[in-house]
């Protein structure tokens, strides 16, 4: 089966991990008689993994800006600012 790779991607790197038993037996249940391969598979779920680590940590980076006083204030003026813009422009579209 020949790999295909993103036109300016570099190429796929061997790496070799250790898996639990138990998950090793469950990445070989999942892929069996699939054409998309193992090393897909976990690739795709390690992405999807990191995603939401990135999510996590962004949530967390807003929960903190929230209990700033200077970022809630700055945050209030962006927000008064928008109603009024938004007021002006609804005026415009009747």
């Amino acid at each position: 089966m020949a790999r295909t790779v993103a036109k300016g991607a570099p190429p796929p790197r061997k790496v070799t991990y250790s898996l639990p038993a138990a998950v090793a037996r469950e990445v070989d249940r999942r892929c069996a008689g699939s054409e998309r391969g193992k090393s897909r598979l976990v690739a795709e779920a390690l992405a999807f993994y990191f995603a939401a680590q990135d999510r996590r940590a962004l949530a967390l980076l807003y929960a903190e800006a929230a209990q700033d006083p200077q970022f809630k204030a700055d945050n209030d003026a962006v927000q008064t600012d928008f109603a009024a813009l938004d007021h002006e422009a609804e005026g415009e579209l009747r």
